[in-house]
C-alpha cells in the first residue's frame, strides 16, 4: 500500500523519529515529555500538536507506536519507523 504524501512538518517529524529509532538500534523508544519537547523545538510548526502528528503518522503508515507506562505516566512508545524513501 502506498503511503500518502506528508505535509512538511510531519515529514520533518518522521525523519527525526527515524533518526531517534536508528540511534536506538531499532529498539523501542519511549517518547517521554523531554523527547517530545525536543521534537517541538526542532519543528516549531508542531508546537502543541505533536501527539496529533504522531497519530497522523501512524494512520498514514509511516510509524507504529503504542501507549505504555513510562516515568511520567502513559507515554507513546515508538516501536517501528518505516524507512524514508
Amino acid at each position: 500500500m502506498e503511503r500518502e504524501p506528508l505535509p512538511p512538518e510531519n515529514e520533518a517529524l518522521w525523519l527525526n523519529l527515524w533518526d531517534l529509532w536508528q540511534a536506538n538500534d531499532e529498539e523501542d523508544v519511549i517518547l517521554d515529555s523531554a523527547k517530545l519537547q525536543d521534537l517541538e523545538e526542532k519543528i516549531p510548526a508542531l508546537e502543541g500538536r505533536i501527539k496529533t502528528a504522531l497519530a497522523y503518522l501512524q494512520r498514514a503508515r509511516y510509524i507504529q507506536y503504542r501507549s505504555g507506562v513510562g516515568d511520567e505516566g502513559i507515554e507513546p512508545i515508538l516501536y517501528d519507523v518505516y524507512e524514508p524513501r
